[in-house]
């Protein structure tokens, strides 16, 4: 599984982290609301298992995480706490929470409460594939791999078009770079690989080439990566 924990007592994450009992578990520590907010309001957010959210952070609310999550995503949340009345447990259930532990726990018992939510969760049906697409004004082929405009056309290459696949999917929300190399080039994001950078400047020329509008489609997220808006 790949977990997103967010919490922010460091004896309780390495707790975690030390006696989780699956070795090949992913987990990926977060103690922070602002970093969790980003990752919640991207599209990386669908590519976890489960999450494990403490509901005293330092600079937020779990809870208002928890609300932005049941907006974009049904992945599986615990929500962990040191404290708490049966009224805050079951208004957290209300809200989305799949299940809620009590400080202190057993990580084993942790550990198989999220294996139960992640094999219960319903499968999500794959998406329909579109063929064509809009960037902007362009009309994209990702099939006969073409960028058309007005009688024009552009090639794409197989890459180029798997990008642009992947930001029109999530149009409107952050795609990191780590989501785009997994998705687009099927490897990992190296942070000294600069092939992803290179080629959105070429699809931007592209797109540009074809229609100065569309160009403007494609933004950079400093820091981040990148993210398709639609005109």
């Amino acid at each position: 599984m790949d977990i997103l924990v967010i919490e922010d007592d460091p004896l309780m994450t390495e707790t975690i982290r030390t006696a989780w009992p699956v070795p090949s578990d992913r987990l990926l520590f977060l103690s922070t609301y602002k970093r969790a907010v980003h990752y919640v309001h991207s599209s990386e957010i669908d590519y976890f298992d489960g999450i494990i959210l403490d509901v005293n952070l330092p600079d937020g609310n779990g809870i208002e995480i928890l609300r932005s999550i049941r907006r974009n995503t049904n992945v599986p949340v615990i929500l962990i706490s040191g404290a708490g009345s049966g009224d805050s447990r079951a208004d957290a259930i209300n809200l989305g929470a799949d299940d809620y532990i009590m400080k202190p726990f057993h990580i084993r018992e942790l550990q198989a409460r999220m294996r139960r939510l992640v094999e219960q969760r319903p499968k999500q049906q794959p998406k329909d594939r579109k063929e064509q697409v809009f960037l902007g004004n362009v009309t994209c082929d990702l099939q006969r791999r073409i960028m058309m405009y007005n009688g024009n056309e552009m090639r794409l290459t197989d890459a180029e078009a798997r990008i642009i696949e992947v930001l029109h999917g999530n149009r409107n929300r952050n795609c990191s770079k780590s989501f785009l190399y997994k998705n687009a080039f099927f490897r990992d994001y190296d942070p000294y690989d600069k092939t992803l950078d290179v080629y959105v400047s070429r699809l931007r020329k592209k797109l540009k080439q074809l229609n100065e509008d569309s160009e403007h489609c494609i933004k950079t997220v400093r820091g981040s990566g990148y993210r398709y808006n639609e005109l």
